[in-house]
């Protein structure tokens, strides 16, 4: 495998997490301290023979009564995986339409993974821009039915080898993800980065075939805006796309999210500010925010001004007791709470947990912004988690549980010995991990040294989290115990992270995860 791909790809996954579904792995901070020693390794491997640990699986709310299912590689995997997808997508990304916005890669390996100039709020304004001219009758507003599980990847392999003229890549890509999905012929792993491109050129010829019928359109992943001109039939553009994906893409649209609108109603749906209204005012603070959310920025001192001034939490009470959650609404809300840090607002979430479940990880990034900066409100709320994670609501959600889990792994909040025990009736690999790092964390010597001599009986994706754990063991037992198993271990290099664990015994290397 090319260095210079595994250097970018071990860049941009540390800096931005794995996915943005799950906790980030903690094996990431030995990638990120260790990365000349990763990348000897990585770069010695005969990539043909590789084959990747199993994914973890795990339901991800994704409307009020809805699920998807979200996957986490494992580290090591994350890192191959992305560069190998990196390695032969610029000559794909040079033959992408600029219809597309969604995911467009940087050149090269020396930037970011995405270019900053096509993320979703450039999206909108294109929609601002189309909703301006003239010809058009119609605008249809569609996406796909299950998108990435649906995705053909037979299909996608001949995509991505006559695009990128690399074969051999794009066969041991496949491969990996067969072993990933379990031999079957569907579907990509949800989360990651490098599958989103992978994503975007399943589309490639969508978008070049309503080009090539003569549409005017614009795409977001599977969320597709088609503009109709005055001579052209609505109904029949919809129709063309639906013939194209089933015959050609083995896809479908959804269509209770399909919507034929008249050209003033498309203008109409398009929010346009007005700076001069005090409500106006109000929905650009939160418009603000949406992209210090997703866009990695922070929000100005004007805008967090007038955040702080409305109702976040009349606002909240609002959205969830709709029919039907707005999902990114309520995140953007919880969002906002997290900034303004209001013991008030502490007080409400506390309150609600159990309803706020579906948003676990906003939550919890709530709840460790206020423990970090001194806010009162979520002081001795273990029991209160232990409780949660152990209710039926959460019995079926190992993603869910595990953003409360980090709480303790991140030393926001402090289980005690018998709140510990509770949690060992968890046995998900996921719920493992955690409790290993959580243990750790409260100095259970007993644990691990009871457990330390069938080290190999363990699963292979909780091996790393329990000898990370067991350095709250004297240091020269632990000393004696990894050298003696360094060799023995089950998952991707293994040594390099048994002398990592060696070499920092005695810090906290997950201090800023």
């Amino acid at each position: 495998m090319k260095r210079q791909a595994l250097s970018w790809a071990i860049r941009n996954v540390v800096e931005y997490g794995d996915t943005d579904i799950f906790p980030y792995p903690f094996e990431l901070k030995f990638i990120q301290q260790e990365q000349e020693i990763v990348l000897d390794a990585l770069t010695s491997i005969d990539i043909s023979k590789y084959t990747p640990m199993s994914l973890i699986e795990s339901l991800v709310p994704k409307t009020k009564f809805g699920f998807r299912v979200g996957h986490q590689q494992y580290p090591i995997d994350t890192i191959i995986f992305t560069a190998l997808v990196g390695s032969i997508f610029d000559p794909i990304e040079e033959m992408r339409d600029s219809s597309a916005f969604s995911y467009r890669k940087s050149p090269g390996f020396d930037g970011d993974f995405f270019r900053s100039d096509r993320r979703f709020k450039n999206w909108i304004s294109e929609l601002h821009r189309a909703s301006l001219s003239s010809g058009f009758s119609h605008a249809i507003r569609t996406d796909i039915s299950d998108f990435y599980a649906r995705i053909y990847r037979h299909r996608l392999e001949n995509i991505i080898s006559s695009l990128s003229k690399d074969t051999s890549s794009a066969r041991i890509i496949e491969r990996i993800i067969s072993d990933w999905r379990g031999r079957q012929s569907f579907g990509l792993p949800v989360g990651g980065d490098a599958a989103r491109l992978l994503a975007e050129a399943a589309l490639h010829d969508t978008d070049l075939a309503l080009v090539s019928e003569g549409y005017s359109h614009t795409r977001y992943v599977d969320d597709i805006v088609i503009f109709v001109r005055n001579d052209q039939d609505p109904y029949a553009a919809l129709a063309f796309l639906a013939r194209h994906l089933s015959a050609n893409e083995g896809l479908s649209l959804n269509n209770q999210k399909t919507t034929v609108m008249e050209w003033s109603e498309f203008i109409g749906s398009i929010y346009r500010q007005n700076p001069d209204d005090e409500d106006s005012m109000a929905e650009w603070a939160t418009e603000k925010l949406f992209w210090s959310a997703y866009g990695q920025n922070e929000l100005g001192p004007e805008a967090l001004e007038v955040l702080m001034l409305k109702d976040l939490v009349g606002e909240l009470e609002a959205e969830l007791a709709e029919p039907y959650w707005d999902m990114g609404a309520i995140r953007i809300i919880l969002h906002a709470m997290r900034l303004v840090e209001n013991q008030d607002v502490a007080g409400y979430v506390r309150k609600n947990l159990h309803n706020l479940v579906p948003f676990s990880k906003d939550v919890c990034l709530l709840i460790e912004r206020f423990q970090r900066k001194g806010v009162g409100g979520f002081d001795g709320i273990s029991g209160e988690i232990v409780d949660l994670v152990l209710s039926s609501r959460m019995s079926p959600l190992d993603c869910s549980r595990s953003w409360f889990l980090e709480l303790g792994v991140r030393g926001v909040v402090h289980f005690t010995a018998p709140e510990i025990r509770k949690l060992d009736s968890l046995s998900s690999t996921l719920d493992t991990r955690q409790l290993h790092l959580i243990r750790w964390r409260s100095g259970d010597i007993n644990f691990f040294r009871s457990r330390k001599v069938r080290v190999s009986e363990i699963q292979s994706w909780a091996q790393p989290s329990f000898i990370f754990g067991a350095r709250c063991l004297p240091k020269d037992e632990y000393e004696h115990w990894v050298r003696s198993i360094r060799s023995r271990l089950q998952f991707p290099l293994g040594r390099e992270f048994a002398d990592w664990c060696l070499t920092t015994y005695g810090s906290d290397p997950l201090a800023a995860v």
